[in-house]
């Protein structure tokens, strides 16, 4: 069944165009080929400075292993060096159980 990495992040702390485009521009297609995810969406949770982030994979498998891998680490390392330790994230591995 269908999984996603779902990455919140909180951007009070820095400019929120500058977030919006670098994350437009840039990492979500590079989180996307380094995860080797399905693919990736993202938005905004309305009238908050909360940004969603969503990656699909095909099975829990493959999202286990994007959560767990290297790739991620640098990823992590490149984001808060970017942004200066001042975005804070949460990542939820969801697992879809029924879809009607």
């Amino acid at each position: 069944m269908t999984c996603y990495i779902i990455v919140k992040s909180d951007t009070t702390l820095v400019d929120k165009k500058e977030f919006e485009n670098w994350y437009a521009n840039e990492h979500l297609s590079e989180a996307m080929k380094a995860f080797k995810a399905k693919n990736a969406k993202r938005g905004w949770i309305k009238n908050t400075n909360f940004h969603l982030a969503i990656y699909e994979f095909e099975n829990i498998k493959n999202a286990e292993k994007a959560i767990n891998s290297k790739n991620l680490k640098i990823l992590i390392k490149n984001f808060d060096k970017k942004w200066e330790n001042k975005v804070q994230r949460t990542r939820e591995l969801t697992e879809l159980i029924q879809i009607i």
